[in-house]
């Protein structure tokens, strides 16, 4: 692949492009997952152990369905993953402005104390050697893995500032934080009128929909981008793990994770099938993981969903979900077997609403 022969994100794209946040910086709607690739004997390993050729294939077929978004980190593969997407993007000639390149820094790349968390040290130092690796000037979106207990939030928040002063990095995102975490950190960057924060990136599915609790509607009101990690729930929701002859020698059986409550889960997969059996692309069936990405696509605080895989039929698989339309009852079918319970203070906001719902219209 040379560069001229990469899509073009026009209209017309097999894909739709959303603006990130409050920016004016637009992504695909789904965004290529690189946790697969560079893996060797360790937990990477059991997520996936592509290599550079086998990476490339992906990363190709990516690019060519309209893909202009991908998401890595450094602690994947503890390095590999970063080394084996810059290459990939060099061998299949990409210009580097046709891409969105994102990764993350928190977790441990070294030995002692502050080889990890979000301290001004390890950011700035860990931003150069993930720049080396993905063979890159610049990062499009840099965002913080998780919260740092031990590091104060103005400290996080200054070095990310600067490495955008500094033309390294475009954007900042966090990673798993809690509602109130997101909030203090954009207060503060209001304050100091820092860079803001564009994005979360989050665990949403049909069988995790904790997000709606109190993050969801922080995101809306301070238009905050979600890209969404594990949207088939570590594979939970391909709905192989559920029903008649079902063998637990699989990803999840030495890797559960993310957590799933089963129990609940059966009923929403469930109603998953019964929903793709009435469906088809192209003359074939539409599969339960299809089912599961295009609900996250019918949320409008989804700004992109991060797809992964280990086999090109997968990937292309998880691409073509992006064309699959659910009417108002299937959604409705999906919302309803999958509903949080509700919990306070939810129902009584809800229900002190009602003096003036009617009036906020």
């Amino acid at each position: 692949m040379t560069a001229h022969n990469l899509p073009r994100f026009t209209g017309d794209d097999l894909l739709h492009s959303r603006p990130l946040g409050n920016s004016g910086l637009f992504v695909s709607e789904l965004c290529l997952g690189t946790m697969t690739f560079g893996g060797t004997e360790d937990i990477w390993g059991l997520i996936g152990n592509l290599q550079q050729e086998q990476a490339d294939e992906l990363m190709k077929i990516a690019l060519e369905s309209g893909i202009n978004f991908i998401d890595t980190a450094n602690i994947y593969g503890f390095g590999a993953s970063e080394r084996i997407v810059g290459q990939s993007l060099k061998n299949l000639g990409v210009r580097r402005e046709d891409v969105v390149l994102a990764t993350k820094v928190l977790g441990p790349m070294g030995d002692g104390p502050n080889a990890r968390g979000a301290s001004r040290g390890h950011i700035m130092n860990e931003c150069k050697a993930s720049l080396e690796r993905l063979q890159t000037d610049y990062i499009d979106l840099y965002q913080i893995h998780g919260f740092d207990p031990a590091t104060p939030i103005e400290e996080t928040l200054e070095a990310l500032n600067t490495l955008v002063q500094q033309g390294h990095v475009r954007y900042v995102g966090l990673s798993n934080w809690a509602a109130w975490q997101v909030m203090k950190a954009i207060g503060i960057t209001r304050a100091r009128n820092l860079c803001p924060i564009l994005s979360l990136q989050a665990h949403y599915t049909l069988v995790g929909r904790d997000l709606e609790r109190e993050i969801i509607p922080m995101l809306e009101s301070e238009k905050v981008g979600l890209m969404v990690w594990s949207p088939l729930a570590g594979g939970y929701l391909s709905g192989k793990y559920e029903g008649p002859n079902v063998s637990e020698e699989n990803r999840r059986a030495k890797f559960d994770f993310p957590p799933v409550d089963r129990e609940r889960g059966r009923e929403v997969i469930r109603v998953m099938r019964e929903i793709a059996d009435g469906k088809q692309l192209d003359g074939e069936p539409v599969s339960v993981a299809q089912i599961a990405l295009a609900w996250l696509l019918h949320q409008p605080v989804v700004t992109s969903v991060i797809v992964g895989a280990k086999r090109p039929d997968q990937l292309k698989d998880n691409i073509r979900a992006a064309r699959v339309r659910l009417s108002d009852d299937e959604l409705a079918a999906l919302d309803d077997v999958s509903r949080l319970p509700e919990e306070y203070p939810g129902w009584m906001i809800q229900f002190m609403a009602q003096y003036r719902d009617h009036m906020a219209q």
